[in-house]
């Protein structure tokens, strides 16, 4: 039983109650323990109304007379319990004959995110695909980001876009923005393109297995716009290196260590900075003073 449930039944046992005016003690009784501990806690989440609702009944209820009593109490359920197959059959009834005259916050917010994903979706299915990520964008717009937005390293994943929309270290690239940088593949073709790197750049072909295991074919569609194909794509990035200045992998970057820090110490000259700085100052002192006895040799000299 949902909140919605308590609410029915708070409404219809307190009905019973008033006409029934020898009934003192009201037992309610759920097999949802979030539903039982939640509904006395009217805060601002999915349910809200129905627990003001509950509250509402209940505390009316007991104000009606100091003899009236409530108890809400957890019941085990589809454990043989008589009734409680029957009782669900009778919620879920009722369930489709309610229907709310409220909106509330969760609700509303609800259902603002599914009208806009709606239109959404719509709209991305009417727009002819263009450009370089034309043939990439095969996914539905979703609210949640793809498992390879979560799970792909920074830097591969950096790679990976760049791959899929055309824009990145490639000829292709080069020759509409870049007019400085050279159209060439370092293989030798002429054109680097995208379609290339992929599919028959020699520099590749140790690692491209990783693409021709699931597409023999080498379906640039299939492997840019498809959940196995990116897969199989950051697996080819990252063994090969495609996509990066070079065409070579990166080096994995060493996190600094303390240790490095003091080994670093170790090796410079053992005399700290305030050493320098007092050694520095005595010099000062020093040479302040010889200059004040050259000063008075001078007077000396002078007053003979």
């Amino acid at each position: 039983m949902d909140p919605t449930g308590l609410v029915w039944a708070a409404r219809e046992a307190t009905r019973f109650a008033l006409q029934c005016p020898e009934v003192k003690h009201l037992h309610i009784y759920a097999d949802n323990t979030a539903a039982v501990t939640s509904v006395f806690e009217p805060k601002s989440t999915p349910g809200q109304y129905n627990m003001r609702t509950f509250n509402k009944i209940i505390t009316d209820y007991l104000a009606r007379s100091v003899e009236n009593t409530v108890h809400v109490e957890w019941c085990p359920g589809h454990t043989d319990v008589a009734g409680n197959e029957r009782a669900d059959e009778e919620a879920k009834e009722g369930a489709l004959l309610w229907r709310p005259r409220f909106v509330t916050i969760t609700h509303a917010k609800r259902r603002s995110k599914e009208r806009i994903l709606q239109k959404w979706t719509e709209q991305w299915r009417r727009s002819p695909p263009s450009g370089g990520f034309g043939i990439a964008n095969r996914f539905p717009p979703a609210w949640k980001p793809k498992e390879h937005v979560i799970s792909t390293p920074r830097e591969v994943f950096g790679r990976l876009t760049q791959c899929r929309t055309r824009h990145g270290f490639i000829g292709e690239y080069y020759a509409k923005f870049v007019s400085t940088e050279s159209i060439e593949c370092p293989c030798g073709e002429n054109f680097q393109t995208r379609h290339h790197i992929i599919t028959e750049c020699e520099r590749y072909n140790s690692h491209r297995h990783l693409l021709t295991k699931d597409f023999p074919e080498l379906s640039l569609p299939d492997i840019l716009g498809t959940k196995k194909g990116l897969e199989a794509l950051v697996k080819f990035l990252t063994k090969s290196g495609a996509f990066t200045k070079t065409g070579e992998p990166r080096r994995a970057r060493t996190r600094p260590r303390l240790e490095d820090e003091e080994d670093e110490e170790d090796g410079e000259d053992e005399e700290n900075w305030w050493e320098r700085f007092e050694r520095n100052g005595e010099e000062d002192e020093r040479e302040e003073g010889e200059d004040e006895e050259e000063e008075e040799e001078e007077g000396d000299e002078q007053g003979t």
